[in-house]
């Protein structure tokens, strides 16, 4: 008797955990405290994967490899394909979008509108943001929008800033850095091997084959999250919870935003 009850008991619990969550697939880590609600993944299909309490508004479901970059709103997102083009979901509004020569490399939304930054560092503009200047040569990889500025790095560990901000020293890679991610006391340069510089110092890193692609930086640096390509979540003193993507054998996935 008491075995049931306590079988009853965790059905009741998994069901109601399900229907704070509209079904989604979750790890029941909502209860345990975690610093955000879920995430995004973005593959190069422009396919959305959404995790927790992330909302799905739709994608692009291309049949070639054309997404680099998605960028969430309040209620929806932005995703950047590598001409340039900018697609809006839920309550993402639409300003413009590049004709580009080079390949677009990210997208950084602001308060009324959003750059662009392309592989030669040139910067795109659109809405009613500043451009603080653009970079010249090739092998850019990430743009940082912060107050008053922003950053590119670059994928030889260079970081270029713009507008009325702090410059950073360059990163010493090993491999070749692949995003930049800016906190209020910190900045972190992820390598495609996982290797993982903040501020000038590498603590450590998990060899990750080159896959590495994205790294999110929970608030006040409370932990971070690398994505690679395959689709597979790394936690680094940050709460596991919510589950990967499905996992590709194929290296498709591009991109992660938390919630």
């Amino acid at each position: 008797m008491k075995n049931e009850k306590l079988i009853i008991f965790i059905a009741f619990f998994i069901i109601l955990a399900f229907a704070f969550t509209n079904g989604r697939n979750i790890f029941l880590g909502d209860f345990m405290g975690r610093e955000h609600d879920g995430y995004y993944a973005l593959n190069k299909y422009g396919d959305v994967y959404v995790t927790g309490a992330a909302e799905y508004f739709g994608g692009l479901h291309m049949l070639e490899s054309v997404a680099r970059d998605m960028e969430i709103t309040k209620d929806g997102y932005y995703i950047l394909d590598k001409d340039g083009r900018v697609y809006t979901f839920g309550d993402a509004e639409y300003y413009g979008e590049a004709a580009l020569d080079g390949e677009a490399i990210d997208l950084e939304v602001g308060d009324d509108g959003y750059y662009i930054l392309d592989s030669e560092g040139r910067i795109h503009d659109y809405g009613f943001v500043e451009n603080y200047g653009e970079g010249s040569g090739d092998g850019y990889v990430s743009l940082e929008l912060v107050n008053d500025g922003y950053y590119l790095l670059k994928e030889a560990g260079e970081i270029e800033s713009f507008g009325n901000i702090l410059p950073l020293e360059k990163v010493y890679v090993k491999s070749s850095a692949v995003d930049l991610e800016i906190t209020k006391n910190d900045y972190y340069v992820l390598e495609d091997n996982g290797r993982v510089t903040i501020s000038g110092i590498t603590p450590s890193y998990n060899d990750l084959g080159n896959a590495a692609v994205d790294i999110e930086v929970l608030e006040n640096g409370n932990g971070y999250y690398i994505l690679d390509y395959h689709g597979n979540v790394y936690s680094y003193n940050a709460a596991v919870g919510f589950y990967s993507p499905e996992y590709s054998e194929e290296p498709i996935y591009s991109d992660m935003e938390v919630l």
